[in-house]
Parts: C-alpha cells; sequence; structure tokens
C-alpha cells in the first residue's frame, strides 16, 4: 500500500481542478494498492486538510483571501459519502474545509503567530513518509498559545492553527495514525469524555465537532442532567479552556422554540442553558447542511457555537427566539460575515476589493483547469460532455449538469418551467436523439406505466396508451447514443421489457423523502449513495381516509401535493429531488471523463 503516492497524487488532483467520483477516487486508489473504502476516504481527507492547511498559512493571502481559496478547495473535492458501519454507528462526519478554517481562525489568538512562518508541506523521503513542517520553531513555549481538538479525527478542524500550539486527540486508529504523522505539539487517545486532570483551565482555545448519539447513563455538570454524547464531550472539551479562552463547538441540528419562544423542551434546552449560564454566547449559527455540508458525506443540519470566555459570575439562561438566532445561513459568504473574523483579524476588504478578489478567486479555478491539462489530463478528456435529459421541463437534473460545466438540454413537449429557455427543446425527443449526443438521462411520463395504474387497465383506451409507452421506452433505450439512463417508478417496463439496473431512493441522497426510483442503465455505473439518511427519520402523514375508513400513511411531501391542481399536483410528484440530480451530474459525468481519459 503506497499512501505517500495517493495522498501526493490526490494533493495534485485537486491544485489541478480534477474533479472525481466516488468511483475515480477508489479506482486511484486501487491503483496505489489501497481497497478498503475506509481508508479511501480517511487518506482522501488527509489530502484535503494538508492543501487547505497549506492555503490557511499562506503568509501572502489575506484572512479573506485563504477562505476564498478553501471555499474553492471544497467545492472541488469528491463528496466523501464513503461510510463504514463504524462510522455510521459513531456518527462520524468530519467539518467542511471552509467551517473548519472559520471554527480554527475564530479561537486563534490575536498576535499568537509573531515569528512564525507561513506553513510549508514537507514530505521525507524516509520509508515512514511522516509529514513534517514548522518544526524547526523555537522549543521556548511558555508564552505561546495553547489549542485542544479532543475529537481531532484526521485534524481538519485545526487547519488555522500552528500544529506546535496545538493538542490533538483521537480514539479512531486510522485517523490518529494520520494525526501522528503531523507535527502536532501532542497526539493522544484518551476518552474524550474524562479528559486528564492536567487540562483543566490550560488551554487558550477548544475547537471540536464531537459524534453524536445518546449516552448510556446521563452524566451531571452540576444541577444539569445531559443525556446526548456530543453535548456531554462538548461541554468537557470546555472545562478544559481558560477562562478568558475562545472557543468553537459543531453540533447537529437547528434549534427549535416552543409557542413562548423558549428553546424546545428536552436535551438541546438542558445543553445551551448550560452554556448561557457558564460562557459568553457570542453566537449560535445554524447552518444549511445541504448547501455548506454536503460534500462531507452528510447533508445534516448544523451549528456552529462561538464562545468568547466563562462568565466571572454564572447567570442566565438561553435566550428567547430572535432574529438573528434564528436565521440558517445558505452560503459561504453569509457564513463569513455571520463569523465576523473581519472585525478582528482582518478587516473584510470594501466592495471594490471585494470584487476584486471574487475575480481572483475565479482566476484560481481557471488555473487549476489549465493545470490539469499540464498535468496529463487530455483535452478530448477534459471536454464538455453534450447531454441530453429527455422528458424534462423543470430542468432539474439539466442545470445540476450545466453546474459541472457540461452542454447540457432538457427536451419535452412542454414548456420549461425552469429558468433557462435557452437551454430547452421543446418537442417531440424522438427527433432529438440522432444528434451526436455523449449521453441522455430519460424521463418517460409514468401514467401508464406505473403499477398503481393498474386498477384502471380494464380500459382498452388506457390499454392502448400503455402499449403506446411502452413502444417509446424501447425506443429510447435503442436511441444510437453510448450512455443512456432512464428512469421511471416500479411499474410494468420491468415485466414488458427488462427489470431495472438499480432501484434508488430520495433518501439515499439527502433528500427526506422515500419514492422508489428505477434506473435502467447503458455503460453507466450504478448510482452510489451520497448521503444516506436513517429511514426512521423520514417524516410521514397520517390521515384517516373516510372513503376507506382507515388511516393510512403517506410521505410527507407527497401527501402535501394533494391540494394542488392535476397538472401541479403530476408536476410535483414526478419531480426529479435535487440530491438524486446532483448525484447523475457528479457520478455519471466523472466517470464518463476518466473513460475518455484512458482511451484518449
Amino acid at each position: 500500500m503506497d499512501k505517500k503516492g495517493y495522498i501526493s497524487r490526490i494533493r495534485e488532483d485537486l491544485k489541478g481542478g480534477r474533479k472525481h467520483s466516488k468511483t475515480t477516487i477508489e479506482s486511484i486508489a486501487k491503483s496505489f494498492g489501497i481497497a478498503n473504502k475506509n481508508l479511501v476516504k480517511e487518506f482522501t481527507e488527509l489530502a484535503i486538510i494538508l492543501n487547505a492547511r497549506e492555503i490557511a498559512h499562506d503568509s501572502s493571502l489575506t484572512t479573506y483571501e485563504k477562505y476564498l481559496d478553501i471555499v474553492a478547495l471544497y467545492q472541488s473535492q469528491v463528496n466523501l459519502s464513503m461510510r463504514t458501519s463504524m462510522s455510521v454507528l459513531m456518527q462520524q462526519y468530519s467539518t467542511p474545509a471552509p467551517i473548519s478554517f472559520l471554527a480554527s481562525s475564530y479561537i486563534l489568538k490575536t498576535g499568537s503567530l509573531s515569528g512564525y512562518k507561513a506553513f510549508k508541506n514537507i514530505v521525507k523521503g524516509g520509508t515512514k513518509g511522516k509529514i513534517v513542517g514548522n518544526a524547526h520553531l523555537t522549543n521556548d513555549k511558555k508564552d505561546f498559545p495553547k489549542y485542544l481538538e479532543p475529537s481531532a479525527g484526521n485534524g481538519l478542524l485545526t487547519i488555522a492553527l500552528p500544529y506546535h500550539y496545538t493538542h490533538v486527540n483521537e480514539l479512531d486508529d486510522v485517523r490518529l495514525a494520520n494525526l501522528k504523522e503531523q507535527p502536532f505539539a501532542k497526539v493522544s487517545s484518551w476518552d474524550a469524555l474524562k479528559p486528564p486532570a492536567a487540562y483543566d483551565r490550560t488551554f487558550d482555545g477548544i475547537v471540536t465537532n464531537p459524534p453524536f448519539g445518546s449516552l448510556s447513563q446521563p452524566e451531571l455538570f452540576g444541577k444539569f442532567k445531559i443525556k446526548r454524547l456530543e453535548h456531554a464531550m462538548a461541554l468537557n472539551a470546555l472545562r478544559c479552556m481558560k477562562d478568558d479562552g475562545k472557543a468553537a463547538i459543531i453540533i447537529g441540528g437547528h434549534t427549535t422554540w416552543d409557542e413562548h419562544g423558549r428553546v424546545t423542551a428536552g436535551t438541546n434546552r438542558i445543553f445551551l442553558n448550560y452554556l448561557y449560564h457558564f460562557y459568553n454566547v457570542e453566537d449560535i449559527i445554524p447552518i444549511n447542511g445541504k448547501k455548506l455540508y454536503s460534500r462531507q458525506g452528510t447533508s445534516i443540519n448544523t451549528r456552529l457555537i462561538l464562545i468568547d470566555g466563562a462568565k466571572a459570575v454564572p447567570d442566565g439562561a438561553a435566550p428567547l427566539k430572535n432574529k438573528l438566532h434564528s436565521t440558517v445561513v445558505n452560503t459561504h459568504e453569509e457564513l463569513w460575515d455571520r463569523v465576523g473574523l473581519g472585525n478582528s483579524t482582518s478587516p473584510k476588504p470594501q466592495t471594490k476589493d471585494v470584487k476584486v478578489i471574487k475575480l481572483r478567486a475565479k482566476a484560481i479555478l481557471i488555473k487549476q483547469k489549465q493545470l490539469s491539462l499540464s498535468l496529463g489530463k487530455l483535452p478530448t478528456a477534459n471536454r464538455p460532455l453534450h447531454i441530453l435529459v429527455a422528458c424534462e421541463e423543470s430542468q432539474t437534473v439539466t442545470m445540476a449538469l450545466r453546474s459541472q460545466g457540461h452542454e447540457a438540454y432538457s427536451c419535452d413537449i412542454l414548456p420549461t418551467t425552469g429558468k433557462h429557455p435557452e437551454w430547452h427543446i421543446q418537442g417531440d425527443v424522438l427527433n432529438q436523439l440522432d444528434k451526436g449526443w455523449d449521453m441522455m438521462i430519460a424521463f418517460p411520463p409514468c401514467t401508464y406505466l406505473t403499477v398503481s395504474g393498474n386498477a384502471w387497465m380494464h380500459d382498452p383506451e388506457r390499454q392502448n396508451e400503455r402499449r403506446k409507452a411502452l413502444a417509446f421506452i424501447r425506443k429510447l433505450m435503442k436511441a444510437p447514443i453510448d450512455k443512456i439512463a432512464i428512469e421511471n417508478p416500479i411499474g410494468v417496463i420491468s415485466t414488458a421489457i427488462r427489470k431495472p439496473d438499480q432501484i434508488i431512493q430520495p433518501y439515499y441522497f439527502g433528500d427526506n423523502a422515500k419514492k422508489s426510483t428505477c434506473l435502467w442503465l447503458k455503460n453507466l455505473p450504478l448510482l452510489e449513495p451520497t448521503d444516506m439518511l436513517d429511514e426512521d427519520q423520514l417524516e410521514y402523514k397520517h390521515w384517516y381516509d373516510k372513503k376507506k375508513k382507515r388511516w393510512r400513511r403517506q410521505p410527507l411531501w407527497y401527501y402535501k401535493a394533494r391540494d394542488l391542481s392535476d397538472e401541479e399536483r403530476r408536476r410535483v410528484r414526478s419531480k426529479t429531488f435535487q440530491g438524486i440530480a446532483d448525484a447523475m451530474a457528479d457520478q455519471w459525468t466523472v466517470a464518463q471523463q476518466e473513460n475518455n481519459r484512458k482511451t484518449a
């Protein structure tokens, strides 16, 4: 197993702007002798961390410029959706690099980098391949700050912190080994629920994203009974913070409030009441997981808790609902503004300067694409794909493909309801099949094809419509296009033509919905789940059917369409969920380009 070679390859691909899917990343890993999917994920994340850390310690950049570059890095990384039974059990999700940078920058003590040279990653040529940097600096650390990450993973949350002032702790063997290859001040493996007594009020900064779950037994913090694992780990970490220290804590979920504006009763209220009673809570920022977290392997909503020291006299409780704490952050720009680094570590540029910096970020992306060619990616492999999205008027999949830089066009007999009519072909899709497409993704109407329609098939007219629908499917399957995917609900295609290659659900890809969806594939890989939600967490509507005189249950998204017009209801219930659209755009096009590169 060539771990060092694999990490170097992924770092170069990230710098070169080469995008990968789960399939291509695992293929590259196998070429370096790495077959274990968990190792692929952990080593890939380590490569991302090293690149992010290099940016974070580039002395030629302002804090805001570093942030923009790290956002660009995050947007080019592979979706880290590889999960093991243990990581699922422990709910181990690392923090995305942009959030990690802001969190670790927030706790960074002003002036602590005096004499600290910009981080430069070096890989020794020895057999151990240990990753080092800045180990040559002074040993006199008496007056220097100390930072702690008690559930460090591979070190993502520490990227803005100097190695030699940072203590990290981790129980997972693979992650612990990755930490030991980096020159942290100290790497340990104690139980994060029981920090060493010597750590009490020792650290100037605490940053942590503890795994979430329930405690087998509640833990008492004074009079506060804590029942959640992540809450207990966070509070134990805060015990290690100096009274004038700072902390940044990632906690799953968004805060909810009751009708009186109080935090909803339960474990969350107890935890927040404790924080506000003993600490100066500067902000609790609700983050849209789907928009800012998904490339880390989950779309779970999160909160970033910012704490500026302990209260001299414990007092108070969680405040009532207010506009600030209930405002969800949906973009990286909003997150930058909310954390407020521009007010402390480096002034945020004026409007004119922001435009210049954003232009610079775009230039970086262009440079990455150019560099990818010089690193061996042939133009034929890098060219945009010409893709037909058949029977789609919403442009959901079309826009997902366009966001990847491909020439995708929707086609339907109806006008598009999307925002780009210039990317829509209105008319019979059968007239478009011979136009030299690289790929077709088709969503043929299912009205006469679903199993649920069998109850009305005694009608000769409907039987004839079903025959026409099946004939249409056969023509799509025989289209002169190399890569084809046809999507439809469970229905008669399986028995009249052939069984599907795959059946997926929206909740495999982060959407809170259940809808069995079949895929018939030609020269395309099966879709890999990107963010598997627990089926028990899906939302349903229970209602009493007066006609049939019994209680029924339907997925909430499906039930809500009942009051719409027939046309709107059909459109809503036949829609492609965004998570599936993104997976199609990411996995199928990257796999196609990788094949082009190999055959070019």
